[in-house]
């Protein structure tokens, strides 16, 4: 596949927000601060037609979400295409997508969650670059501004076309819940973050490719599934347990994912529970880098902990145990 990469974001540009999963109608002030917070970034922001619709709990239609995206990917005024939130039911868009019309029309296309089978589906018809990062709701919304670590790897990402290079982490994280429009009316409380864990060794190098566990599974089987080979595979999973993660993990590796991957990349877990305390996420984890002799990584801040990375979907990524360190070493954008 040949990999196409979109063009950087610089000041002045123009940023498109698509709603394509659930809607976003009762959340206006979360809405109104998560733009404010990207023009702040010197961006200027567009809502699709129907980003504000309601279809049940979708976002309009699924012939309104995705006339949304192919019309910003069409738009010579957008430079990037950032989802307004994740939520179930992305997946009834893909067959409505101008794959050929995206291709030739390659620019940044943002998010995580149910995103997940956009950034895949994307990348797998078109080589195009996707990036699994910040939501304007969740992540630009927050009450009193987005977290600054999530700024600085959103701008590190996107508005440079040099390698991200070695990921950093953050001192502190949140998995406090806070009802949108009802609670969100403070910052949510910050606790202490652990370094990433390298729960088994190696110095790997493969394309990153990944995202939601959960979401990715339901691409199993349609012509969207990526091809996994000689890739490090990134999950991360929200209010999940233990048992559930094992599980999907056996379904990928019944898929034949798991003996063609080069390594795994797991997401700090957000609102986690486990199951039995003989039997933890790391062991799991463990149990399956062992058995495929692959470098495994866990608890890196991306996906819905917060702060979180953005980081890209379809470059080369160095993983190395002995000097714990996770490195992106090609460059996402032009």
């Amino acid at each position: 596949m040949e990999i196409k990469k979109p063009m950087h974001l610089k000041e002045g540009d123009t940023i498109g927000i698509v709603s394509p999963s659930s809607t976003i109608k009762n959340f206006p002030r979360r809405l109104e601060r998560g733009i404010k917070a990207l023009e702040e970034l010197g961006l200027k922001v567009k809502l699709g037609k129907n980003c504000r619709n309601s279809f049940g709990h979708n976002a309009g239609t699924s012939e309104e979400r995705a006339e949304d995206i192919n019309n910003f990917f069409k738009d010579k005024e957008i430079k990037a295409i950032i989802c307004s939130t994740g939520g179930w039911n992305s997946n009834a868009v893909l067959p409505l997508l101008d794959y050929a019309m995206i291709k030739i029309n390659s620019k940044i296309f943002c998010g995580f969650s149910d995103v997940t089978t956009l950034n895949l589906a994307i990348h797998k018809k078109t080589g195009l670059v996707t990036f699994n990062g910040p939501t304007v709701l969740p992540t630009f919304g927050e009450f009193g501004g987005p977290l600054k670590f999530s700024v600085r790897w959103f701008k590190k990402a996107l508005f440079e076309n040099e390698p991200i290079g070695t990921l950093k982490y953050p001192s502190e994280y949140t998995d406090e819940l806070l009802w949108w429009e009802t609670e969100d009316n403070r910052k949510r409380k910050m606790q202490s973050a652990s370094k990433p864990k390298f729960v088994t060794k190696g110095k790997r190098e493969g394309r990153l490719m990944g995202g939601n566990l959960n979401t990715l599974c339901i691409l199993a089987g349609t012509e969207y599934f990526p091809d996994f080979t000689n890739t490090i595979l990134f999950l991360e999973e929200e209010g999940e347990s233990t048992s559930s993660v094992e599980r999907r993990l056996y379904y990928l590796e019944q898929l034949g994912v798991l003996s063609k991957i080069e390594g795994l990349i797991f997401g700090r877990p957000y609102r986690f529970s486990t199951d039995s305390k003989d039997r933890t996420l790391y062991g799991i984890l463990k149990e399956f880098g062992k058995k495929y002799r692959i470098p495994v990584v866990a608890d890196v801040d991306i996906g819905h902990t917060a702060p979180m990375l953005t980081i890209p979907i379809g470059v080369k990524v160095r993983i190395d145990s002995e000097s714990e360190s996770i490195e992106i070493i090609e460059s996402a954008t032009v």
